[in-house]
């Protein structure tokens, strides 16, 4: 299963409807906007693209943090380093793609799937931060590895 495949299967389908172009479909699930929790003043559903939070991807579905009107997706409130930490430290060996949402959208250039906890892959808008959670973060690790050695850390003590 290639990353686009994936990623629709336990995410984009439940985004937006799927047609035979892989690629297109993981482009409008990233792109599109989404019917939102919030409502507005009149009561309407409002609908928002995914600008914020985080969400991880598993061959059993997804789990996100921002909270959208849509079945079939886990909800979660924690941090995006509690859950990507709880994820790892529970590491099951299937493939699992982690995702974090800005303003921006993330490019499907940008997706990728984690297959080994020695090149963990986390995708955002700015680009892939790729590392080996089996080894210290260091001074020049990204952010995301840094943070999580951080939880790793406190949570040993």
């Amino acid at each position: 299963m290639n990353t686009y495949q994936f990623f629709n299967q336990n995410l984009g389908r439940y985004l937006t409807e799927q047609t035979n172009n892989q690629y297109m479909d993981a482009w409008r699930a990233l792109s599109a906007t989404h019917p939102l929790i919030k409502k507005n003043k009149n009561g309407e559903e409002q609908a928002g693209r995914l600008i914020a939070g985080w969400a991880i991807i598993r061959p059993t579905g997804a789990l996100m943090q921002q909270k959208l009107a849509i079945e079939g997706i886990q909800y979660d409130d924690r941090t995006r380093f509690e859950a990507f930490s709880d994820e790892l430290a529970a590491w099951d060996g299937t493939p699992r793609m982690f995702l974090l949402f800005d303003k921006a959208p993330i490019p499907i250039a940008n997706l990728f799937m984690t297959l080994d906890l020695r090149a963990v892959r986390i995708c955002s808008p700015a680009g892939v931060e790729t590392f080996d959670y089996t080894k210290p973060a260091t001074s020049a690790s990204g952010k995301v590895q840094r943070n999580l050695e951080k939880k790793r850390t406190k949570d040993a003590a």
